[in-house]
């Protein structure tokens, strides 16, 4: 076995980061048990899967491709943002005609500054805080790639990034933590992804260091919110310790176990999760408006359920509707859509 799983049910492991999102975004939802709860509560850590998946991908097609900084960009830039600004604009549109946004909020999310300027009626975060990843990559693949002690460089950025969240937080700079929690595991993904190129096999002495990182968030785990700096130390950080060893875990399974229905779902959802994701932080997200066509009691199972099912195909359909206008780009027509 080798970190080769991680490239090969990338797909997958996307497909499960994005439900997990999913049910993080469903806030009310009765899940029946305190364990299932927190599971629930917990699913940010499904943008966490997504940034080291993004990650290693683009560390292997920097490795694979000679490209300049302008067309990894450009690249980056085709791949993610006609869907987002099929279901940003109008949906920018709604907020300013219902909640009191001003106009000037197209500008700033049709510009990506809106993450960074705060203004009234933003986008979610997710769309600028992945750009302003990929726009350091190639710095940081470079410096990467001619390290000769990876894991060295490696854990010195994972310390830099802790070491920048815990200043933002400590000043007050909270709305930036949605990247800064992310730094760390931003370059770990970056590693993950010189492993899968040299087909490094995952053996016994990698199996121990990641049983061992896991152990390492568990004690965070168990030890947080205590003492008088409990607001400094949030879940987010569970991930960086968990995010690598569950997705080994859940390649394994999916490379031993007979899993077939359960993989070409998730592979499904996975294929499309940028556009899952950008309507179930958009349309999705107003509930309230939602439930005046359809409630289904205090657990609200059925109402997710249907709103799940409806999310995933409008999904199909916006990528479908992307791929015909890209179809129709100079260019771009007959171009295969590149996983990150």
């Amino acid at each position: 076995m080798s970190y080769s799983l991680l490239s090969k049910y990338r797909t997958e492991l996307m497909g499960i980061a994005i439900l997990w999102v999913m049910l993080f975004h469903s806030f009310d939802l009765d899940m029946g048990h305190p364990i299932l709860e927190w599971v629930r509560a917990a699913g940010f850590g499904g943008v966490d899967i997504f940034i080291l998946l993004s990650s290693m991908g683009l560390a292997m097609s920097l490795s694979r491709r000679e490209q300049s900084y302008s067309q990894f960009m450009a690249r980056r830039a085709g791949r993610v943002l006609p869907a987002y600004y099929l279901v940003m604009v109008p949906y920018t549109v709604f907020l300013i005609l219902t909640r009191g946004a001003p106009w000037s909020a197209l500008i700033w999310n049709a510009s990506l500054l809106y993450y960074w300027m705060r203004n009234v009626g933003a986008f979610n975060w997710y769309v600028a805080g992945s750009m302003s990843f990929y726009a350091v990559t190639p710095a940081c693949f470079r410096r990467l790639r001619r390290s000769r002690h990876r894991e060295a460089f490696t854990g010195l950025a994972i310390l830099l990034g802790l070491l920048a969240g815990r200043v933002l937080m400590v000043d007050g700079f909270w709305y930036a933590m949605d990247v800064a929690f992310r730094i760390p595991i931003f370059f770990l993904g970056l590693l993950m992804g010189f492993y899968v190129l040299e087909d490094r096999r995952l053996g016994f002495r990698d199996c121990l260091f990641w049983c061992a990182w896991l152990g390492i968030g568990a004690a965070y785990l168990l030890l947080r919110g205590r003492g008088p700096y409990a607001d400094y130390h949030p879940l987010c950080y569970l991930f960086l310790f968990t995010t690598v060893p569950m997705c080994l875990a859940a390649g394994w399974c999916f490379h031993r176990l007979p899993l077939g229905w359960l993989r070409r779902f998730f592979r499904l959802l996975g294929a499309h999760s940028l556009e899952i994701y950008l309507l179930n932080v958009s349309l999705f997200s107003e509930t309230e408006l939602l439930r005046r066509f359809a409630s289904f009691g205090p657990s609200n199972r059925l109402y997710y359920l249907l709103s799940y099912a409806a999310n995933i195909a409008l999904a199909l359909l916006l990528h479908q509707i992307v791929g015909v206008l890209r179809g129709l780009l100079p260019g771009y027509g007959g171009k295969s859509r590149e996983a990150g």
